[in-house]
């Protein structure tokens, strides 16, 4: 497990962090001696793992696309390690590392899925792709409760939201990630327009043309559209609707032009007890038995 410096060195806080991460991995100017941004061809067959750093409104949905990769590769070939800490947003990920944010987050994941003593990785390969299913809420301080990006024409939050989705990458690319899809959090009540605005910080960091930077799927336009009816009853976190619309914009991320709908159907017409995915999904991460 690597030794995370740059945290060491932040000790002022995330701004300082993401002064520290400019002189990291991918800190050329804009597009300079970059290959063009192609996405890599995720389903191709071959054994790999993909780390997904999220939020609370992940705990259900990547059992949906497991199922789902599963069926489009006619067997496991691709293994979703689900590193989702719930009301941890990117803020958290990013803290210096003698913080109990990053012991909780960050280094929890580190534990968990990397190195060779990983702890719940079973047989699966080290993760060497990840997504990120995020939100900027409280970025930089805890202050920001919405997020920084108060509209579009604020530049200044939108480089400190695209700096800091950059950190995160940067971290991530030093334990060996090679490509890093990104997605921002779901459509948020009462917490707009900051939620939804996390799309332009994450819009700027695409221009940057990092070419292991990838776009995920816009889950904030596709969950705003069914809401309320694809959210729990405090209209926040997604049912299992919610959570199949999230899903199926997955598969078709990392599919591409390759996914198919009869897997897409499938997937919708299966039934998921979505609390109790949830409940197994924490207690594997404690290590205990979810009928406990």
């Amino acid at each position: 497990m690597r030794v995370r410096s740059l945290s060491r060195l932040a000790v002022a806080g995330p701004l300082a962090l993401w002064m520290v991460a400019c002189a990291g991995p991918g800190s050329e100017a804009p597009g300079q001696n970059e290959a063009p941004v192609v996405p890599p061809m995720v389903l191709d067959g071959q054994e790999k793992s993909i780390v997904l750093v999220g939020y609370s409104t992940s705990y259900a949905w990547p059992t949906m696309l497991q199922e789902m990769l599963d069926e489009h590769q006619g067997g496991r070939r691709v293994h979703i390690l689900n590193a989702v800490i719930g009301g941890s947003p990117v803020g958290r990920w990013i803290s210096a590392a003698d913080t109990e944010d990053y012991q909780a987050t960050y280094a929890l994941m580190e534990r968990d899925f990397f190195g060779s003593d990983a702890r719940l990785r079973g047989d699966a390969p080290a993760p060497t792709i990840a997504m990120l299913q995020q939100s900027l809420q409280r970025t930089p301080t805890p202050q920001t409760r919405l997020g920084p990006v108060t509209s579009a024409d604020d530049a200044d939050g939108i480089r400190i939201g695209a700096d800091a989705l950059e950190t995160l990458v940067n971290q991530l690319r030093a334990d060996g990630l090679e490509h890093v899809f990104i997605a921002m959090h779901i459509y948020k009540e009462g917490y707009e327009p900051e939620v939804g605005n996390e799309r332009l910080a994450l819009d700027a960091l695409l221009r940057r043309e990092r070419p292991y930077i990838h776009q995920g799927p816009d889950v904030w336009s596709a969950t705003i559209r069914e809401h309320p009816k694809a959210f729990t009853e405090d209209r926040l976190h997604p049912n299992e609707r919610g959570g199949k619309i999230i899903a199926e914009a997955w598969y078709r991320t990392l599919a591409g032009d390759a996914a198919r709908q009869d897997i897409v159907d499938a997937m919708h017409a299966r039934a998921y007890d979505v609390d109790g995915l949830m409940n197994a999904y924490l207690a594997w991460r404690r290590g205990s038995d979810a009928t406990q």
